[in-house]
């Protein structure tokens, strides 16, 4: 199956392909063991979904997506009921679902020019000018007539026994307002 970001505005610092962040504060699980999620749109979630809470950090939650409460309230469990913390708002959020394969474009759109571009790393540490953990720079592409063409790269493994995760990536934009499209084949 193929589940798509969509059109996603880069901020001006690092943050995961795969990401969101919550717009109200987290709780500690209620009596049931319920952790309520609230994020600006459900549409980019499923039942099931793992989502990492505060990624790569002393504090990251692993939660499971029980049921999707609202159009901005996910219902979570701890995943093996281990302890979770509790979090502000504007903590960080992943979803961490295997897939065989990652598509990232960066549309020719509005705010998308052929001087800006997107470093592609795996974790928080990918920085501008290949910093960190950066493996590849994403970029428009201009012709010699100066036409804007977009640009993608594709992310997968060769084989079967070795599946990628949408958490396995971060991105940086060259500067904040940078528009990507982001993909997975999820299995």
């Amino acid at each position: 199956m193929i589940r798509s970001w969509g059109l996603i505005t880069l901020g001006a610092s690092s943050q995961p392909w795969f990401g969101d962040v919550t717009t109200a504060s987290v709780a500690l699980p209620d009596s049931f063991g319920k952790i309520t999620l609230t994020v600006g749109s459900t549409t980019r979630y499923q039942a099931g979904d793992r989502v990492l809470v505060a990624p790569q950090t002393a504090t990251q939650d692993v939660l499971k997506v029980d049921s999707i409460a609202s159009p901005t309230i996910l219902n979570c469990q701890s995943e093996g009921n281990a302890k979770t913390h509790t979090h502000p708002t504007n903590t960080q959020l992943m979803l961490d679902i295997a897939c065989s394969l990652v598509v990232i474009q960066m549309p020719s759109v509005t705010g998308n020019t052929a001087t800006n571009s997107v470093w592609l790393g795996s974790d928080n540490t990918v920085g501008l000018n290949g910093s960190g953990s950066a493996f590849y720079q994403l970029f428009i592409n201009q012709d010699s007539a100066g036409n804007v063409m977009p640009s993608s790269y594709v992310y997968g493994q060769s084989s079967d026994f070795n599946t990628l995760r949408t958490s396995d990536g971060w991105m940086f934009p060259s500067i904040a307002g940078v528009k990507i499209s982001i993909s997975a084949i999820v299995i």
